[in-house]
């Protein structure tokens, strides 16, 4: 049975100990706002007249390792009273900084404030309740559930420490921590929408799914739940790609991952959120050469453009990458083209609004994403939605005259009324030039 020990310590005691920044944590990230926002709090405390108690920073959790200390959670206010206790004191850091970002951030703030002035900081006066426990397992458990302050913590920060600690091997969970955070641009966001796509499932159809207005808070519940509580303890990194079979010949016909696989702890999981990141990355920055010239030309003027579509933008999204999941990446400009015609179509329906709602029910009621996942050939799911009938209005105005506007700009030119045949004919053009 793992013992839990909990007290209240001076920050001045809790340096005293051998205090350790384990590799999969992520790196220190406070910029002067954090710190100046903490100084007020300490200057605050200061001017209180009467008798008061220490000021309390909060809670720290460790994990005792033989002789060291693992730093669960606290490592950004540990760091900050470091370099405050190196300006005020000239006393050198107690612990180790390996991580490039991490050292960048503590020479920024280190430089910006060695030169200000602000009011003594006794180290003795400052006071944190330390949790200590020897099981790694029962720390991380305070960690997942603390609200902590500073940057608040994410669903996907959470889920980096969760899934990095199940790696038993130092060498190769310290590999797939470096690549993580080489690669974290946009993590969060395919995060929310990978969480999204398996939740909006015909089969799981009374299932939660958040929309825009879903704060930060839930959804660090939702994708815990989703990709920590659900993921078996199995370590085994397994794929479950879609493979044609003809006689003795096997092609696999879609990424190694799929969206709505099961998923196993550790680093199943680090490769299926960094895959599909990749092919975010391909399909909505404009930065990747790998896209062709027309696909990105669409996706800069057309997608990322047009104002009064966020909802539909978004929905779109979660298709296209449903789509490279299924088919990968080789008819991605013609699918793109065709999916946009069948969504955005709802621009120019009879509805004056067009929210958040709207697409969703659409997309559902169509099984659009459904249709995708399950289809068999590309020209299967191709046919449905090129060969979709669907009414538009032919009276336009405000957000709705300057969509047709912005999209005859770049196709040709499109009525409202036939929208559905004429974009149909512009999108071939466009294809054959």
């Amino acid at each position: 049975m793992s013992v839990v020990n909990v007290k209240s310590i001076s920050i001045k005691d809790l340096f005293l100990k051998k205090l350790v920044i384990p590799e999969y944590q992520r790196p220190y990230v406070w910029t002067k706002t954090e710190i100046e926002k903490l100084l007020f709090q300490f200057s605050e405390h200061i001017d209180r007249e009467g008798e008061k108690p220490n000021f309390y920073l909060g809670s720290i959790v460790l994990h005792k390792d033989g002789d060291e200390y693992n730093i669960i959670d606290g490592q950004q206010r540990i760091t900050t009273m470091q370099i405050l206790q190196l300006i005020k004191n000239k006393q050198t850091f107690g612990i180790t900084y390996d991580h490039p970002l991490t050292q960048q951030h503590i020479k920024d703030n280190y430089s910006f404030f060695k030169d200000k002035e602000f009011k003594l900081i006794d180290f003795e006066s400052i006071n944190v309740t330390l949790v200590i426990t020897e099981s790694e397992d029962m720390a991380y458990n305070f960690f997942e559930t603390l609200n902590t302050g500073g940057k608040r913590l994410t669903g996907t920060d959470i889920l980096k420490a969760h899934h990095l600690r199940s790696i038993k091997q130092n060498q190769e969970r310290n590999f797939h921590a470096l690549n993580w955070e080489n690669k974290q641009k946009n993590l969060d966001v395919v995060n929310r929408m990978l969480s999204k796509i398996r939740r909006m499932d015909f089969l799981n159809r009374n299932a939660f799914v958040p929309n825009k207005f879903t704060e930060d808070s839930q959804w660090k519940n939702i994708l815990t739940e989703d990709f920590a509580d659900k993921a078996k303890k199995d370590c085994r990194d397994i794929g479950y790609s879609f493979v044609e079979i003809e006689e003795n010949t096997h092609t696999i016909t879609a990424d190694k991952y799929a969206i709505r696989q099961p998923l196993n702890e550790g680093v199943n999981y680090i490769n299926y959120l960094l895959s599909f990141t990749e092919d975010y990355n391909y399909l909505f920055t404009n930065d990747n050469p790998k896209a062709s010239e027309k696909y990105v030309r669409f996706n800069t003027e057309i997608i990322n453009y047009i104002d009064g579509t966020v909802d539909l933008r978004y929905y779109y999204q979660l298709a296209l990458l449903s789509f490279v999941d299924r088919f990968g990446r080789k008819n991605v400009l013609e699918f793109s083209l065709y999916l946009f015609r069948f969504i955005y179509s709802i621009r120019l329906n009879e509805n004056t609004r067009v929210y958040e709602a709207t697409v969703r029910n659409f997309i559902t009621e169509k099984l659009l994403l459904d249709r995708i996942l399950n289809a068999f050939t590309y020209e299967e799911i191709l046919s449905y939605i090129k060969n979709y009938k669907f009414q538009t209005t032919k009276d336009v105005s405000g957000v709705k005259q300057r969509f047709l506007n912005r999209v005859s700009s770049f196709f040709g030119d499109i009525s409202s009324e036939n929208f559905s045949s004429d974009l149909a004919q512009q999108i071939e053009n466009y294809l054959n030039k």
